[in-house]
């Protein structure tokens, strides 16, 4: 009779709280607005330039190229004589840039920041393929 009543105790306190949280007859979702109705006019996504990677300074770091560039994407790390270098790659539609920041290992050298050894900006023409018979 015990292990009924803790059981029962414990759904109504969920119950309690839960309207408490959702409020007494409040709303708890509301719809999703329908297809195409959050899209606006299309955006060229012209975001890597190479007048404004030419203007880039060399203090920046890597939160920095995010914010004017997008999320990056980690390409590769090494370790020579106690430098970390870590490669990241920026890309929109058929522009790259790829940045190479270089720090000393942070447990001998706690402060020490990453700072850019290497931009390269690279363009790829656009290239269509289509299938024939």
């Amino acid at each position: 009779m015990m292990k009924v009543s803790k059981i029962g105790l414990v759904a109504a306190a969920f119950a309690a709280s839960s309207m408490l949280i959702a409020g007494c007859g409040g709303k708890t979702a509301e719809r999703a607005p329908g297809p195409g109705a959050l899209q606006g006019g299309v955006d060229a996504q012209n975001v890597i330039t190479k007048e404004n990677f030419d203007s880039l300074p060399p203090d920046l770091t890597l939160s920095d190229m995010e914010g004017m560039y997008g999320k990056a994407t980690f390409v590769q790390q090494s370790i020579v004589d106690g430098v970390y270098s870590s490669t990241y790659r920026f890309q929109d539609g058929p522009k790259t840039v790829d940045v190479t920041f270089t720090h000393e290992n942070w447990l001998n050298h706690p402060l020490s920041c990453p700072k850019i050894t290497d931009m390269e900006f690279s363009e790829m023409p656009m290239v269509a393929y289509r299938a024939t018979k």
